[in-house]
């Protein structure tokens, strides 16, 4: 390890359910240290599991542009949706994660309406492939907004 975790043990222990194809909204509110702890569970993660990721902040207006960077960065060209893009991950036997981070953007804000028919119905396809792992990043939990993932609150610095 190259630098000092910032929750090492909640860290290690979500790196390691993400290894084993774990579904996890990962929630905290602006500021607790979301980021940081993206970047620690990525140093925790083997070499050879791939890990795509999305910030909906710089893409919430064009779905069709994050699925193409996502696609780039699995090396799967042409997909036209998250169904397409999953059925390229699992067709290879290294592990995946994909982290999606500040993806209650999709809720508080006008965005591209192709979230809502190409990237949200597929979520729910992970859990059917043990290989594959996702991480959405919320600010909160939203009851009324079924993700197909554990709710997991982040703890306060310090709290490991």
């Amino acid at each position: 390890m190259s630098h000092t975790l910032m929750r090492p043990d909640f860290t290690q222990a979500l790196a390691a359910r993400l290894q084993q194809g774990a579904g996890i909204n990962l929630t905290a509110p602006h500021g607790l240290g979301r980021r940081q702890t993206l970047q620690d569970v990525r140093s925790l993660l083997p070499g050879r599991m791939r890990v795509l990721y999305a910030d909906l902040k710089l893409c919430s207006d064009d779905c069709a542009a994050m699925l193409a960077d996502l696609a780039a960065q699995a090396g799967i060209p042409g997909i036209g949706d998250m169904g397409q893009l999953i059925e390229g991950l699992a067709a290879s036997p290294d592990p995946a994660l994909l982290i999606l981070h500040n993806f209650d953007l999709l809720r508080s804000q006008p965005h591209d309406p192709l979230f809502d028919s190409a990237l949200l119905p597929y979520l729910a396809q992970f859990a059917g492939y043990a290989q594959l792992a996702l991480l959405v990043v919320c600010e909160d939990v939203y009851p009324d907004w079924p993700l197909p993932c554990e709710q997991l609150p982040l703890p306060p610095p310090g709290n490991s």
